[in-house]
């Protein structure tokens, strides 16, 4: 009996905080402007993301509204097909993955400075929803978003001092 009343008092102290978190307002979770360094842009494009996308209209879109960078790789095999973009840095790019089978887009990974991220979290948050009660990690710069119809959930993380990763995942319904 002992075991099980010091389980339920940990279950409940555990529980306790997922609430509270899930029952506020998560704007304020997105980091302040004044603790960014300067950007490097002053508006963020975010990159192709059709999930019926294919490699030929990922390069289309890239060439017109993502000039900055160049295709270093394609990458194309029975399994998958990838399309690998970096800037001239080379400490930003883009990697598309297409899906051997059917040919369409199926994930999306932007690496970008985390000089930007003021500029791109403001981007994130005004174009999609930040999910309620996600593990959002300010010095990870770890959130989750998603869109209107909740088909797709764009992820960020640091991976590094320097950079980080916008993931968008597809869901199917």
């Amino acid at each position: 009996m002992k075991k099980l009343l010091s389980l339920a008092i940990l279950a409940l102290l555990m529980a306790t905080p997922v609430f509270f978190v899930s029952c506020g307002n998560d704007d304020d979770m997105l980091p302040e402007e004044s603790e960014m360094g300067t950007p490097t842009f002053t508006s963020w494009t975010e990159p192709f993301h059709d999930k019926n996308g294919t490699p030929d209209k990922v390069k289309s879109y890239m060439a017109s509204l993502m000039s900055r960078y160049s295709l270093v790789t394609e990458n194309a095999g029975t399994s998958s097909t990838q399309l690998v973009y970096s800037s001239a840095s080379l400490s930003e790019g883009v990697i598309y993955s297409f899906g051997g089978t059917t040919g369409t887009l199926y994930s999306v990974i932007d690496t970008e400075l985390t000089l930007n991220k003021g500029i791109i979290l403001k981007y994130l948050n005004e174009h999609y929803t930040l999910i309620p009660g996600s593990a959002s990690n300010e010095s990870m710069l770890q959130y989750r978003f998603t869109n209107s119809d909740r088909s797709i959930v764009v992820s960020t993380m640091k991976i590094s001092e320097t950079c980080f990763n916008i993931d968008y995942s597809f869901i199917s319904k």
